[in-house]
């Protein structure tokens, strides 16, 4: 697909992912959202229905918007995933894990992809699960109250369980997805494990 104002749609996929974090704002918006009873959820809701119901229709049309992969006009988009798995975090997880977690997909992944196809493969996976651990430990640190050897355990788990589900190339399931997903449920499921034994 071609440029448009000079730039490409790798461009547009990498400026795109960073600035998913901007979807945090979800944290701040009241939870009677319109002041008539409709929760914040509710309306996070029907905002991923409309997103997938047109998504749904592009997959059956085989359309390629600009910033799409071209095998992704047979399958759910990338950004697609990532609303989903951006919704699942803010309705069903904890927010001192969805904060660094999103942020972490954000950043990291694009950061994963620049170094798997340049001469930085030497520095993968070291340099992304540094990186993933600092952002990690400074919002884990920042939003709880909890002690920094729980905060270095969790920053470990959160980490390699990211890592490890970026790793894969799963056909019809996007990392972006994942790296949401399966660090949320790892590090919830070891922080009421940490709970139970302390």
């Amino acid at each position: 697909m071609k440029k448009i104002l000079g730039i490409t749609p790798a461009l547009f996929r990498r400026v795109f992912h960073l600035c998913a974090p901007v979807f945090l704002v979800y944290y701040l918006v009241p939870d009677d959202l319109w002041g008539i009873g409709v929760s914040k959820r509710f309306t996070l809701l029907m905002i991923l229905l409309v997103v997938l119901i047109i998504e749904a229709i592009r997959v059956l049309r085989k359309k390629i918007f600009f910033g799409l992969r071209d095998y992704e006009g047979k399958q759910i988009s990338a950004f697609a995933w990532a609303g989903v798995g951006i919704t699942v975090a803010f309705l069903f997880f904890p927010k001192i894990f969805v904060v660094p977690i999103i942020f972490g997909m954000a950043w990291i992944d694009p950061l994963i992809g620049e170094l798997k196809k340049r001469e930085g493969k030497i520095l993968y996976p070291f340099l992304p699960a540094i990186c993933y651990a600092v952002i990690f430990f400074f919002f884990v640190s920042f939003l709880s109250d909890l002690s920094i050897l729980v905060i270095l355990v969790l920053t470990v788990v959160g980490t390699v369980s990211a890592l490890l589900a970026e790793y894969p190339h799963i056909k019809y399931i996007d990392d972006d997805f994942l790296m949401i997903i399966v660090p949320l449920v790892t590090l919830t499921l070891f922080h009421n494990l940490i709970e139970i034994v302390l």
